[in-house]
């Protein structure tokens, strides 16, 4: 039997049935009188065709909701915000009008790092970083500055080593991460000392300054106290270092409240001390008021009360245009002072000023709190008048019983 030639068509290739589909898509929006659609499967495609599987695989990463997490809001994120996590929909990883940008410079970053060009392939990841910061998806402005810091440690740039470590830094610190916004911010201090920048050294110390401060303020929030005084001695030396002595004052304030906290008010003297004296250096007089009724509270602590008293009355003088409910409360404190020392007719004193304060400001507990204080306080003044007419002036007495005339007090 003769052999029948049988027609066989030549084997397609994965990139001609690409091209194929991309013509379809083509012919169906000419089609339709509408340009081509550029929907993530059609970019996916022409980054494949066009020779480009690195930048394919960094866009379905971060276009698919099996790659990068879709940066949507945690439940307890969406309540603070007063919406509902139940009726919340979650957004596109990326916005449509969004992703030819992001094609156009996974491409041109990819197309760079064939060339060795890797400041070319800095900015574009950098482009990107920036875009998703700025549109609210932190996670992947993360993914896009951690490629940024890749690329310039390879290429050995320490300029753009030292940018992306703050850029990566800060980006950190949005979204809680302050322990690794710590690395970050402590690399570049590094690198810009190593080579002699003190611009950068400066911005370094600041960010230092600042993620040192937020770590112990979390490690506090937390009950490790201890933690969080290591946390503010950093602070308190790199202020030193970058002489900034504003910044530096608040960490010694800020220490001493620690101390006091723990129940050592001789080491938290020192550092309110410390910042009286840095507030007056600088000028600053609402933070020598604070400093003055923070040393206060220190002394009163160490049983050195007169010292107590004089802090709180320098602060007085301090803050005569400052703030009224610091003010309030020194008041206060002298009355219960000055109560303490049964010196009663200056408790009341204070407690009138405290209770005037009070008034002022509307604030309806601190009004009865003032209240009762100078009731206690006027009752106080008047007991020991008041038991002499018991003992010793029966007529006053009677007076006082049957038509509540004033027991006034003994003349000088």
């Amino acid at each position: 039997m003769a052999a029948m030639d049988i027609d066989v068509a030549p084997k397609r290739t994965f990139k001609e049935k690409l091209l194929d589909t991309l013509a379809e898509a083509e012919v169906e929006a000419q089609v339709a009188g509408e340009a081509p659609p550029k929907d993530k499967q059609v970019l996916l495609v022409e980054m494949l065709v066009e020779g480009f599987p690195s930048a394919f695989c960094d866009f379905f990463y971060l276009t698919h909701r099996d790659g990068i997490a879709d940066d949507q809001p945690t439940a307890a994120e969406l309540e603070a915000k007063g919406i509902d996590p139940e009726h919340y929909e979650p957004g596109e990883e990326v916005p449509e009008e969004s992703l030819g940008f992001l094609k156009e410079n996974l491409v041109v970053a990819e197309a760079a790092q064939r060339r060795s060009d890797m400041r070319a392939v800095f900015d574009a990841y950098k482009s990107l970083a920036t875009y998703f910061e700025s549109t609210d998806n932190p996670k992947k402005a993360i993914f896009f500055f951690k490629k940024c810091l890749e690329v310039a440690v390879k290429s050995g740039d320490v300029g753009a080593e030292l940018e992306a470590n703050v850029n990566l830094g800060m980006a950190l610190e949005n979204t809680g991460d302050t322990p690794t916004a710590i690395e970050h911010h402590e690399r570049h201090v590094s690198l810009a000392t190593s080579v002699s920048n003190d611009v950068e050294e400066l911005a370094g110390h600041q960010n230092l300054v600042r993620v040192y401060r937020r770590m112990a303020e979390e490690k506090a929030a937390a009950g490790d106290m201890q933690a969080s005084i290591e946390c503010l001695e950093k602070c308190l030396a790199v202020a030193r270092l970058g002489m900034d002595v504003s910044a530096e004052g608040l960490a010694n304030h800020k220490l001493g409240l620690s101390y006091e906290k723990l129940d050592n008010p001789q080491k938290a003297l020192g550092h309110h001390g410390e910042y009286l004296r840095l507030c007056k250096l600088s000028g600053d007089k609402a933070g020598e008021g604070t400093a003055c009724c923070a040393l206060a509270g220190a002394h009163q602590a160490m049983g050195d009360v007169d010292a107590a008293v004089q802090n709180l009355e320098t602060f007085l003088e301090l803050s005569k245009n400052g703030d009224p409910a610091s003010q309030a409360r020194a008041c206060c404190s002298l009355g219960n002072i000055y109560t303490a020392q049964k010196k009663f007719e200056r408790a009341v004193t204070y407690f009138e000023k405290f209770f005037e304060v009070a008034r002022s400001l509307n604030d309806r507990r601190m009004l009865d709190v003032a209240r009762i204080n100078l009731g206690v306080a006027r009752g106080s003044a008047r007991t020991g008048r008041f038991m002499e007419v018991v003992s010793s002036d029966l007529n006053t007495l009677l007076l006082w019983k049957n038509v509540r005339m004033p027991i006034d007090p003994i003349p000088l």
